[in-house]
């Protein structure tokens, strides 16, 4: 990836994060407070966010947070809310949209890890997009969900000889402000 186009092929993917799940996905609180912060990251270094929601007539809106956050600071950076009609699904239309503006590289955190997170992250991958998991922002309703989602996901881009890195919010936020220095630093 050139350092020039970072911000622009680049995207933060929050998947699922609603109200429906603030009571019953395991740490749910530490997942939203890193959803937050990477907000705030993209917000600083200009990356796109896109939020999906998954039957929003049954899991809800999306968290007030992370909807007041994104008001606050990334209303020109943000791309977009995209609904998942299947339990078990992704949105289609976010990865399009993704693959027609030409990202490369996305950062996915939400909820459930074996479901929104690992369907739409395996997703993003077929469509040839680099995939960073932050593991701090990520959970399911059930923590022993997580290890095999992690598990799975891997597989399939070792199987597929896609990129996935899996990383918390600190290390991953490390890379992207020092890709951002470099383009400071080199235009």
């Amino acid at each position: 990836m050139s350092v020039l186009d970072f911000s622009r092929e680049s995207a933060l993917i929050i998947c699922d994060m609603q109200e429906g799940y603030r009571h019953t996905v395991h740490h749910f609180s530490s997942v939203l407070a890193t959803t937050l912060r990477m907000i705030r990251l993209a917000g600083l270094v200009g990356i796109q966010v896109f939020l999906t929601k998954g039957r929003p007539t049954i899991f809800g809106a999306t968290v007030h947070e992370v909807e007041r956050e994104i008001a606050r600071l990334l209303p020109a950076l943000f791309g977009g809310s995209f609904t998942k009609t299947k339990y078990f699904g992704h949105s289609e239309e976010l990865s399009r949209l993704l693959v027609d503006q030409k990202f490369r590289h996305a950062t996915v955190c939400g909820v459930e890890a074996h479901i929104g997170v690992r369907v739409q992250a395996s997703e993003l991958m077929d469509k040839g997009l680099m995939i960073d998991i932050l593991l701090d922002g990520i959970s399911s309703r059930n923590k022993e969900e997580i290890p095999p989602s992690i598990s799975a996901m891997r597989d399939v881009a070792n199987l597929n000889r896609f990129f996935i890195y899996f990383g918390t919010s600190e290390t991953i936020s490390y890379g992207i402000i020092g890709e951002y220095l470099c383009v400071i630093t080199f235009v």
